[in-house]
């Protein structure tokens, strides 16, 4: 009796842990598999949209801006995000349009070909 009431103890340890583990989850639309921020878990606040860039008029090798909607996010909100994996410049936004958050990416100036293929990490607080 003692060994069957330790093994529905365990058992529901493990349950309330894996349940507990997977609880918070981020979308992030038009991504598949959705990358955001940095490791595996994340918070429930927070949607992201699919992003837009757009490049600059005069030299279109050049990235002027990233923008995306975040749902959740206020004007009060503050975004950041780094279109290069590790050792990337990390731009402020411009939260005053929430939930459409824009981020300029010209200082330091980024090029397109430099932003492809790497992840774009959001980080949002408030």
């Amino acid at each position: 009796m003692i060994r069957k009431y330790r093994f529905v103890t365990l058992l529901a340890v493990a349950a309330i842990v894996a349940t507990s583990t997977f609880a918070f989850a981020n979308a992030v639309g038009g991504v598949n598999p959705p990358l955001l921020g940095s490791g595996t878990d994340s918070i429930d606040k927070y949607t992201l949209g699919t992003p837009t860039y757009t490049l600059n008029a005069n030299r279109p090798r050049n990235l002027d801006s990233v923008s995306f909607t975040l749902t959740g996010a206020t004007a009060s909100t503050v975004v950041r995000v780094r279109l290069i994996d590790s050792g990337g410049t990390w731009y402020d936004c411009d939260e005053s349009g929430a939930p459409t958050i824009s981020c300029a990416t010209t200082a330091p100036q980024i090029t397109a070909a430099g932003a492809n293929g790497n992840t774009l990490s959001v980080v949002a607080k408030g």
